[in-house]
């Protein structure tokens, strides 16, 4: 079965390089891994899709060549003030405000999937031109799979919404804002952040 080794789940530890530099080692499942690359640069704000040269895999490392190698690249962190401060990455004057929200596409009711059975995540991009799934055993990597694959297949994000298989939290949020989706929607109710965040940046909250 796909995604498994001996009725496991097959996570592996891969190295994502932008021009020779190291940016994430994520732990995730085997396969997708150009959409994972896309997706990734695209939802955490880092690199948009035209500016990708190419992406090249050997094993466990992911390799993108930009159009301009000699870009700097500066992922945003995480950065936490102490007595209970927020994460400066989720400060709304930090994040894209999107300019419209789109009426919903028809949205199956739930996600259904084998590593989603087995314990694991999963991630769709509804669009016009189609529906893109992608499991993962993080949610984070399924959403830039399923992201990265919406893109190689010419998808316009801002027309698409993302479903997701948990509870909509405000990281989830930030990477549909870098991604220009407006539509979020979840079999569970969002955190209290989450909603914050949706709110500032003109995101739609759905609960399916």
């Amino acid at each position: 079965m796909k995604g498994f080794v001996n009725g496991l789940l097959d996570e592996r530890l891969y190295s994502l390089t932008v021009n020779g530099r190291s940016l994430t080692s994520p732990l995730m499942l085997c396969g997708m891994e150009k959409e994972f690359a896309y997706g990734y640069l695209k939802t955490e704000g880092i690199i948009q899709p035209e500016e990708i040269e190419s992406v090249m895999l050997d094993g466990a490392e992911i390799g993108v060549l930009t159009a301009n190698p000699f870009k700097v690249l500066l992922p945003k962190k995480t950065v936490v003030s102490g007595c209970g401060g927020t994460a400066s990455y989720l400060d709304a004057a930090k994040l894209p405000v999107l300019e419209e929200t789109i009426e919903p596409p028809a949205l199956p009711e739930s996600l259904d999937s084998d590593v989603l059975r087995a314990g694991g995540f999963a991630a769709a991009v509804v669009s016009p031109k189609g529906f893109f799934l992608a499991e993962d055993v993080g949610q984070s990597a399924a959403i830039d799979k399923a992201v990265g694959s919406a893109i190689l297949s010419g998808v316009d994000l801002k027309k698409s919404a993302l479903m997701l298989s948990v509870k909509v939290t405000a990281d989830m949020v930030k990477k549909a804002l870098n991604a220009g989706i407006s539509v979020i929607a979840s079999g569970y109710p969002a955190t209290n952040l989450a909603a914050e965040t949706a709110a500032a940046g003109n995101v739609k909250l759905v609960l399916l």
